[in-house]
């Protein structure tokens, strides 16, 4: 009976171990957003938008990084040395800003 009780909580204590771990190729769900299929959408209407903003040619703004916050993807763009800020907004609108604004 003994022997059984020991069996029986070494395999609780096992599968709950077993449930902390992380699997390989599974990304842990550390808050951020930022798909690669959310960046790819919004890069268009961003160097649309930061081309307006900047008043630089939209084929030559370039992205410097794809960051994933808590609040969704955000791109920086490099507007002929000018980085700007670009969001993806809930409603699926992009919002381009100074890389200083708050």
């Amino acid at each position: 009976m003994k022997k059984t009780i020991r069996l029986t909580f070494g395999a609780v204590a096992l599968i709950a171990v077993a449930g902390c771990v992380e699997t390989a190729g599974t990304p842990a769900n550390d808050g951020l957003s930022g798909t690669e299929a959310q960046f790819n959408a919004m890069t268009a209407p961003c160097i649309d938008q930061a081309a307006r903003y900047t008043s630089f040619p939209a084929q030559d703004i370039n992205i410097a990084d794809r960051v994933r916050t808590g609040g969704g993807p955000l791109l920086v763009l490099d507007a002929g040395g000018q980085r700007v800020s670009c969001r993806l907004e809930p409603n699926g609108s992009v919002t381009v800003f100074s890389e200083f604004a708050n």
